[in-house]
């Protein structure tokens, strides 16, 4: 199972993704309150977007002779959520630390049989992949207990989590394809 999480030098993605991890960290620590809008600014262009398709195709479907309103409701539904979304970011923001939370914490949760396995195979890397399980489990849990602190810093620690889960899911892989690598070069074929 361990190998399937490191790639074993099979997945190309396997670093790929702790090292998205530590760049997408980066303007959450150092600008939480710009990050929080920019999410919010974002679900609001989506919500726009999705209502305005739906919109159409109920214009569409009418011009056709189709009575179904259900494109039209969703529609309208999906301009009022975006329209919420751009004008009350600070509401949405208030409840980002409990998603959060639920995220780090499925995020721990996840890993958990991944640690599991590392530490019954004796891996060398299972120090980085406890840390990258325990750590968001904790964050995930201190998150969940107080989820409407002060929403900046709870962006920090979000930022901090998933640059430190992506260094240590990182410095597993490299350690397992480093590990690949011994044993492919100890079990290679000897001419005598």
């Amino acid at each position: 199972m361990f190998v399937s999480f490191s790639g074993g030098g099979r997945r190309p993605d396997s670093i790929l993704i702790p090292i998205l991890s530590l760049i997408l960290g980066i303007p959450l620590i150092l600008f939480p309150g710009m990050t929080g809008r920019i999410f919010c600014l974002v679900l609001a262009l989506g919500a726009f977007v999705y209502g305005a398709a739906r919109l159409i195709r109920y214009a569409r479907g009418r011009r056709q002779g189709w009575r179904d309103g259900g494109d039209k409701f969703t529609g309208i539904l999906f301009l009022l959520i975006g329209l919420f979304c751009l004008l009350g970011w600070r509401i949405i923001l208030s409840f980002l630390p409990l998603t959060l939370g639920v995220i780090l914490l499925l995020d721990g949760l996840t890993k958990l049989p991944l640690a599991i396995d590392a530490f019954q195979m004796r891996l060398p890397a299972c120090g980085p992949l406890l840390a990258s399980t325990v750590l968001p489990l904790v964050l995930g849990l201190v998150m969940l207990i107080n989820p409407f602190g002060v929403t900046s810093l709870v962006i920090r620690f979000f930022g901090i989590s998933l640059m430190v889960d992506g260094a240590c899911a990182l410095a597993a892989a490299i350690s397992s394809r480093r590990q690949n690598r011994g044993d492919r070069w100890n079990n290679r074929p000897r001419y005598y």
